[in-house]
């Protein structure tokens, strides 16, 4: 790797502070030119010794004066790779010491979309590679939408803990207020974690999270359950994830499948917070069915949520289905209920989506190679099933609390392809079967294009 010449900018306000050290033997009390045998440099990670060598113009066996050296450390210094250089002897030896610059990629990205869940949306994302060390990374994602704004950073790398204790710290902050919904919710979270190998392709992350969530904002005639958990809750607990499965690339045979596991375990109660057990499994793969590019794709996802002692999770930690999650049903569109009926004006019925203790679900897609020639497209044949049940409270509901495992299922085509303008995907719900107050979506499409 040669040394290039080039202006850097100081990141982050970050001072660049630099030092020249020229020392000469005890007995000799000028800086007068000397012969030096060896050259040793050292700091250097991303440049070889050849390349800092090179860039300073010394060399062993001809006189070194303080021209020369003062020469050496401003070609250095004008290359902006490193932020302090330091040249000095030890008898017939000469020293460089470099602090080299970490040498980052990446930058911004700007995205506009549509998918039926959020609606219109914008996106910023940033990713900056080796920021602060090699294999370091900073990441951040902005979303903004009429009902949705999200925005998460992630700072991490290999020895962000100490010598190889690879992790980072996650900050994130959400604000929802769909027009569908009875309330509005917010939540902050700082989350610093570690993250262990276990084997070739596992992973185990240890992490601690404080988080704010709020639910405000409800409907006078929303269900006194959903009245009873408004406020602001603070909560801090301990959690791990369990990560495993084959990386599917193109090096791979096309006959090749392809899976994953996912395990997530979260406890919420240090210090007199409430306390909540939170898991989530998740387990997909795609399989090739013959070698007519023909495949099987599937994902099945499972989770519970439980509060301990006299404590139970609020609507924040509750689960919904639908949109993405269950195709053929609108977000939040499957929710356990509390139902009062002709309790609205003129005798209507009102009805609040609480969300349930509990879900399962399952989405199977069947690859048919229409575009055999046309790798970027693919279409597909879906069924998904899947159902969210049980509330766990105190308080009695306005009307019939319908929390029971009512299992729904959907059945429909649907198609993805990249192009110039973005990456589109579409599917349109043939079937759908639910229940009479499921909000029912037949058609789902998503679109995002980056620039």
């Amino acid at each position: 790797m040669a040394l290039t010449y080039l202006l850097r900018p100081v990141v982050f306000g970050a001072a660049v502070s630099t030092a020249l050290a020229l020392s000469t033997p005890a007995h000799s009390q000028t800086p007068d030119s000397r012969v030096f045998s060896e050259i040793d440099v050292q700091g250097n990670r991303r440049f070889s010794d050849e390349d800092v060598l090179a860039t300073s113009g010394l060399q062993t066996g001809v006189p070194l004066g303080q021209i020369e050296l003062e020469r050496a450390y401003e070609a250095l210094q004008f290359t902006g790779e490193f932020d302090s250089v330091e040249i000095r002897s030890v008898g017939n030896t000469l020293i460089i010491l470099v602090d080299e610059t970490p040498q980052y990629s990446g930058g911004l990205t700007f995205g506009l979309g549509y998918d039926t869940d959020t609606g219109v949306f914008g996106a910023v994302g940033l990713l900056l590679r080796d920021t602060f060390g090699p294999e370091s990374t900073i990441a951040g994602n902005l979303l903004i939408a009429e009902e949705v704004q999200t925005l998460s950073f992630d700072a991490a790398s290999p020895n962000f803990w100490g010598e190889s204790n690879r992790g980072g710290v996650r900050l994130s902050f959400g604000n929802y207020e769909y027009d569908d919904v009875t309330y509005r919710y917010q939540f902050a979270r700082v989350e610093p974690y570690v993250q262990y190998d276990v084997g070739e392709n596992s992973q185990v992350e240890l992490r601690y999270t404080l988080e704010q969530k709020r639910v405000f904002d409800i409907e006078a005639t929303a269900s006194p359950i959903l009245q009873a958990e408004a406020g602001r809750d603070v909560s801090s607990g301990i959690g791990f994830t369990f990560a495993t499965g084959s990386s599917r690339d193109a090096a791979e045979p096309a006959n090749s499948g392809s899976w994953f596991l996912r395990f997530d375990q979260d406890f919420t109660g240090l210090g007199g917070d409430t306390e909540l057990s939170l898991t989530e499994l998740s387990f997909g793969g795609r399989r090739p069915l013959g070698g007519n590019g023909f495949a099987l794709r599937t994902r099945i996802d499972l989770g519970a949520v439980v509060g301990h002692g006299s404590d139970d999770p609020r609507v924040s930690e509750r689960f919904t289905l639908g949109g993405s999650r269950l195709r053929g049903f609108d977000r939040g569109g499957i929710s356990p209920r509390d139902i009062c009926a002709g309790c609205g004006a003129g005798g209507t019925d009102v009805v609040t989506d609480l969300g349930g203790n509990y879900y399962a679900v399952a989405r199977t897609d069947l690859l048919v190679p229409l575009f055999a020639n046309r790798p970027e497209i693919e279409t597909f044949v879906f069924f998904d099933v899947g159902s969210v049940w049980n509330v766990d409270t105190d308080t009695a509901a306005s009307g019939i609390l319908d929390d029971g495992k009512t299992w729904r299922n959907s059945a429909g085509i649907g198609t993805s392809f990249d192009t110039q303008l973005g990456q589109f995907e579409a599917y349109l719900a043939l079937h759908t079967d639910g229940n009479s107050r499921d909000d029912v979506q037949e058609f789902g499409l998503t679109f995002r294009s980056e620039f």
